[in-house]
């Protein structure tokens, strides 16, 4: 059995994305790996807020999420 090349949207709507959803139409890079992402209008708006105002990029990929945590518990 092949995979499909576009991934079945259906799947995983629910949050970030690797992929253009209905819902995440919103392409933004995770301020630690720069990986792309696409996200909603609000989380979108809430990243172009931060670096507008002169902050780091607050977003972070699911990937970088659980090493930083993985980090905190280890302390």
């Amino acid at each position: 059995m092949t995979l499909p090349l576009v991934p079945n949207q259906e799947l995983s709507t629910q949050g970030p994305t690797v992929f253009k959803t209905e819902r995440n139409q919103h392409e933004v890079r995770c301020g630690t790996c720069g990986r792309i992402i696409y996200v909603e209008e609000e989380t979108f708006n809430f990243v172009s807020d931060a670096v507008k105002s002169g902050l780091d990029n607050p977003f972070r990929c699911a990937l970088c999420k659980e090493e930083y945590d993985d980090l905190v518990y280890e302390g």
